[in-house]
């Protein structure tokens, strides 16, 4: 979640924004006056093996030969790609 805020608001309460970027929020000072935004203030991105594993998981089996026949070997990932990127004239 993203909360906004002008600087003088943040000087005031810079120990609760500080908690709140700490608990996963993105704080965004912001010159009210220029109506731009000055700085970003996030947490650490911790990393969790709990939800790394359910996400993992939700994603195992989503390709498959069953539901993408194009894609059984990988001579058929090859012949898959060609023809996609020239279906979309690109070039590499």
């Amino acid at each position: 979640m993203t909360i906004n805020v002008s600087i003088s608001q943040f000087r005031q309460n810079i120990a609760d924004y500080i908690a709140k970027a700490k608990d996963g929020y993105t704080v965004i000072l912001r010159d009210e006056k220029k109506d731009e935004q000055i700085a970003m203030l996030t947490g650490k991105k911790k990393f969790n093996p709990g939800t790394f594993e359910k996400a993992l998981m939700a994603a195992s089996g989503i390709f498959s030969d069953k539901n993408h026949p194009e894609w059984r070997t990988k001579k058929d990932v090859v012949k898959w790609v060609e023809q996609e990127r020239k279906a979309a004239n690109r070039t590499f």
